[in-house]
C-alpha cells in the first residue's frame, strides 16, 4: 500500500472546512427539509474524492479510500467539534438546565423514547431539574401555568416549529406553519364543523353508537376490549361523518384491520419525534418505514375514492373536495387535499377513541359518578325517547366528566411544539430566547398540585361546583388560539351521545374480572397521540324490551 504524504496533510484544511460549515451554514436557519439532499451531497462527495485519489494519485483503490475516510473523518470532526462546543458551552440557552448530553443533540432526547412514553420521560425531567428542561440543543420543556395562554393562547406570538414538517411533502391544516396559509385553509375546513353542519350530523353520530351498544349487548355480559371496540366506533364515525362511507367495524370484521394501520403508521416514528430531519430521511426509505407508508397508501386510496363520489351526504370531505376541484393547481392542491384527508381520519377516530376508553374506566373504577350522571340526564329526559342535543350539551356533571378524563389523560400527552418569536418571550419572569421550540408538557401540568388541587383524583365536579379545586387553568386538549382543533365540538358531541347512549342501555358498566386498568394507565404509548393499551370491560345489557329512557 502507498503511503499517504500527499493527501494526509488535507485533515487539517478539511477539519477547518468542517468547522466553517457549521459556523456559515449549520448554525444558520433551518435545514431539516434539506436533509435528504444533504445526505445525498456528503454521500455523492465522498464518492468523488474517493475516485478523484484513485485517478490523480495513482494510489491503490484500498490506499485511495484511506485517504478519502481521513479527509472526510477530519472534515466531520471539525463540524461535530465545533457544533457539540458551540450547544453545550456558547448557546443562547445554555443557562437553562437539563441532561448535559440533550445540550448537544436531539439524539439523547429520541434515545430515551424506546418504549414510546415520552410523556413520562419529560415528567421525570422535570421532576429532576424543575419547571423549565433544555431537552434539546434549541428545545425547552416548559411547566409554568403561565405559559399556556402566552404560547398557545389567541394573542401568542408563537409559531409553529420545524416538527410540523415531519410529514413533508405532505401537509395539512395541523402541518401549516405559515400563518396566512394556515387562515386560508381553516376557512375551508370551518365549514365542514358549522353549527349546521354538526347538527346534520348528529344523526349519523347517534345510529353508531346504537349500533355500538347493540353489538356489546350481544355479547351478553361477557368481557370485550374497550379500547378496541371504543376505536371501531370512533372509527365507523369518522368514516360516515368525514368520508361519507362507514368502515362497518362495528357490524362486520373486514376492515378492523385499520385501526392497527394507524397505529403501525404512528409508531413507527415515535421515537423521532424531537428529531424532525430524520423523520423526513425515514419517509424516503420505503424499506424501513413501512408502516408510515403503508397507512399512507390507505389514505391516498380514501382521498381519491372520496373525490370521484358525487352522490353523498354533506361531509367533511365535501368542503376539502370543493376546494380541491376548483384549484388551478392541481398537483399541489392534492397535497393538501390527501393530507387533510390525513387528518380527518387520525383526527377524527384516535382521540375520541381513547378519550371514550378512559372514561368508561373512570366510572367503572368509580361507580358514584354513573349514578349522579343518571341523575342529572333522567329529568332532561321529559317523556322523550331521545335526549335532545342542546340539553346534552349543557349537562353540568356529564361535561365535567369528559372534561376531567381530558385533564388527566389528554389526547395529545406531551403537548404541541411552538417557536418562539425573533424578540423571545418572558413566562412568569422567565425570558425564553427567540427561535427556540418550546413544548407545553400537558400531561405533567394537568397532573400538578400547583394547578389543581388533589391533581391525581378523577373529580369532574371541580369544572362546575368546586372550582377551588382549579387554581391555575392550563387546560389545553384541543390547543388553543388560532392553531385549536377545529373538530372540537364535534369530537364533544360523539362523546356525550356515547355516554348516554350506554348509560340507557346497560346497567353494568365495569372493569372485567381480574382488570385493574394497569396496562391503560401505565403502558399506554405516546405516538404523538397517545396509542392505548387494552382495558377490558363488562357491559351487562338493560331488557330491550322495556322502554330505553329509563337511565335509573
Amino acid at each position: 500500500m502507498d503511503t499517504l504524504p500527499s493527501y494526509s496533510h488535507l485533515s487539517g484544511s478539511a477539519a477547518i472546512a468542517g468547522i466553517l460549515t457549521h459556523l456559515l451554514y449549520f448554525i444558520r436557519g433551518e435545514h431539516h427539509v434539506h436533509a435528504p439532499r444533504i445526505v445525498q451531497f456528503y454521500t455523492l462527495s465522498a464518492i468523488v474524492l474517493a475516485g478523484f485519489t484513485y485517478r490523480t494519485a495513482g494510489y491503490d483503490i484500498l490506499t485511495s479510500l484511506i485517504a478519502t475516510g481521513i479527509i472526510i473523518g477530519s472534515y466531520f470532526a471539525g463540524l461535530l467539534g465545533s457544533l457539540f462546543t458551540y450547544r453545550a458551552f456558547f448557546h443562547r440557552l445554555r443557562k437553562f438546565s437539563g441532561p448535559f448530553r440533550a445540550r448537544v443533540s436531539n439524539l439523547y432526547h429520541a434515545s430515551l423514547l424506546k418504549n414510546s412514553d415520552n410523556y413520562r420521560v419529560i415528567t421525570e425531567m422535570h421532576e429532576k431539574y424543575g419547571p423549565v428542561v433544555r431537552t434539546g440543543p434549541a428545545n425547552l420543556s416548559v411547566n409554568i401555568p403561565e405559559a399556556v395562554q402566552i404560547v398557545l393562547g389567541s394573542d401568542s406570538k408563537c409559531s409553529k416549529t420545524a416538527w410540523y414538517d415531519a410529514s413533508l411533502p405532505l401537509v395539512n391544516l395541523h402541518t401549516a406553519r405559515d400563518k396566512k396559509i394556515h387562515e386560508r385553509r381553516r376557512k375551508v375546513f370551518s365549514k365542514a364543523f358549522s353549527p349546521k353542519a354538526l347538527v346534520e350530523y348528529e344523526s349519523r353520530v347517534s345510529i353508531h353508537s346504537e349500533l355500538f351498544c347493540r353489538a356489546i349487548a350481544e355479547m351478553k355480559g361477557q368481557p370485550f376490549d374497550a379500547t378496541r371496540w371504543f376505536k371501531y366506533f370512533a372509527f365507523d364515525v369518522m368514516g360516515e361523518v368525514g368520508l361519507s362511507e362507514s368502515f362497518r367495524m362495528l357490524t362486520e370484521e373486514t376492515n378492523r384491520w385499520i385501526p392497527d394501520l394507524l397505529e403501525d403508521g404512528m409508531s413507527d416514528i415515535a421515537q423521532l419525534q424531537p428529531i424532525p430531519w430524520a423523520t423526513i430521511l425515514l419517509h424516503r426509505l420505503p424499506l424501513i418505514a413501512h408502516g408510515p407508508k403503508r397507512f399512507l397508501e390507505f389514505v391516498t386510496d380514501q382521498a381519491k375514492r372520496r373525490a370521484q363520489r358525487s352522490d353523498v351526504k354533506p361531509d367533511v370531505l365535501s368542503y376539502l373536495v370543493e376546494a380541491y376541484e376548483q384549484s388551478e393547481k392541481k398537483d399541489i392542491d392534492f397535497q393538501w387535499y390527501r393530507g387533510d384527508t390525513r387528518l380527518v381520519i387520525v383526527g377524527g377516530s384516535d382521540t375520541t377513541a381513547a378519550t371514550l376508553t378512559y372514561i368508561f374506566y373512570h366510572l367503572a373504577t368509580d361507580p358514584s359518578q354513573i349514578t349522579k350522571l343518571r341523575a342529572e340526564l333522567k329529568p332532561l329526559l321529559q317523556g322523550r325517547s331521545e335526549l335532545d342535543p342542546k340539553d346534552v350539551t349543557a349537562a353540568k356533571h356529564l361535561n365535567g366528566v369528559i372534561h376531567e378524563a381530558l385533564r388527566l389523560h389528554p389526547p395529545i400527552p406531551s403537548g404541541f411544539p411552538r417557536l418562539t418569536p425573533p424578540e423571545g418571550i418572558t413566562i412568569n419572569g422567565t425570558y425564553i430566547p427567540g427561535n427556540t421550540t418550546v413544548v407545553l408538557p400537558l400531561w405533567t401540568m394537568s397532573r400538578s398540585e400547583e394547578c389543581y388541587p388533589r391533581a391525581n383524583e378523577f373529580i369532574p365536579e371541580r369544572w362546575y361546583s368546586q372550582p377551588e379545586l382549579i387554581k391555575h387553568n392550563v387546560f389545553a386538549p384541543f390547543g388553543l388560539g388560532p392553531y385549536g382543533c377545529i373538530g372540537k365540538h364535534l369530537a364533544m358531541m360523539e362523546i356525550r351521545n356515547m355516554i348516554v347512549h350506554i348509560l340507557n342501555s346497560f346497567d353494568v358498566i365495569e372493569l372485567a374480572p381480574g382488570e385493574d386498568g394497569y396496562r391503560l394507565l401505565n403502558e399506554s404509548k405516546d405516538h404523538f397521540t397517545i396509542g392505548l393499551q387494552p382495558l377490558m370491560m363488562v357491559f351487562d345489557k338493560k331488557d330491550w324490551a322495556k322502554d330505553r329512557t329509563d337511565l335509573s
